[in-house]
């Protein structure tokens, strides 16, 4: 199994985010293609104010048609990092799945965090679990990894669980390694494939490591700048 694992970043705009994403989409020839959380957003210095309708439409809309399209191109599974999606007037913290143009899952954020709930994001409620060749696949993100039930509903139930993440807080305390993907890999013997994706912050760098773990060790990890690897397990 073949993954191409794309710690991205930031380039200061929706347009350049989403371009940036889909050069290395059609590039790959990967079996699965993994991008980080809230990967089209500007953030940290270029942070801008939108309401969450126009975060919708100029994020999201245009990442998840490029998304669609680029799965065409690439054919193999293409986990989108996650969007802003709109439902019923609702908005949610989503990640899609796509193949060859098909959505092959998607997954709503259930642990959201305290800057989401600000924003007026809904959490989602439902762990999400997809088949492939390859085995059961599990989705997560970022904040997920640290409420126990739901990671044990998701990683008890599949061989390699894929969690984008986006360091978009410079408060928050620096993490030495890969501690919960590495606990998660040995207490249920999956893989675990995280993302993230670098941000500036007053001008320095902000991230957290994008990393492959498997049980008992770390098979990847990147470094700290915008890296696109290839991983074979």
């Amino acid at each position: 199994m073949k993954i191409d694992v794309f710690q991205t970043q930031d380039k200061g705009t929706p347009a350049d985010n989403i371009e940036n994403a889909r050069q290395a989409i059609c590039r790959s020839q990967a079996d699965f293609f993994i991008l980080p959380e809230f990967f089209s957003i500007p953030t940290g210095d270029f942070r801008k104010d939108y309401s969450l309708e126009e975060c919708y439409l100029q994020t999201s809309v245009p990442a998840q048609a490029m998304l669609r399209q680029a799965s065409r191109v690439f054919g193999g599974y293409l986990i989108g990092g996650s969007v802003l999606e709109k439902a019923d007037n609702v908005y949610y913290n989503t990640c899609y799945v796509y193949q060859n143009g098909q959505t092959v899952a998607s997954y709503r954020k259930i642990n959201i965090t305290q800057e989401e709930i600000d924003l007026g994001i809904t959490p989602g409620t439902e762990t999400v679990i997809f088949e492939t060749p390859f085995g059961r696949a599990g989705l997560i993100i970022c904040a997920d990894v640290i409420n126990r039930e739901t990671v044990t509903k998701v990683a008890s139930k599949c061989d390699i669980i894929f969690l984008p993440v986006s360091g978009t807080n410079p408060d928050h305390p620096p993490v030495k390694g890969h501690p919960l993907s590495v606990k998660i890999a040995d207490l249920f013997k999956i893989t675990v494939v995280k993302v993230a994706r670098i941000n500036v912050f007053g001008g320095k760098p902000l991230f957290s490591s994008s990393a492959v773990v498997m049980p008992g060790r770390v098979v990847w990890e990147a470094g700290e700048k915008e890296e696109l690897a290839t991983v074979i397990i």
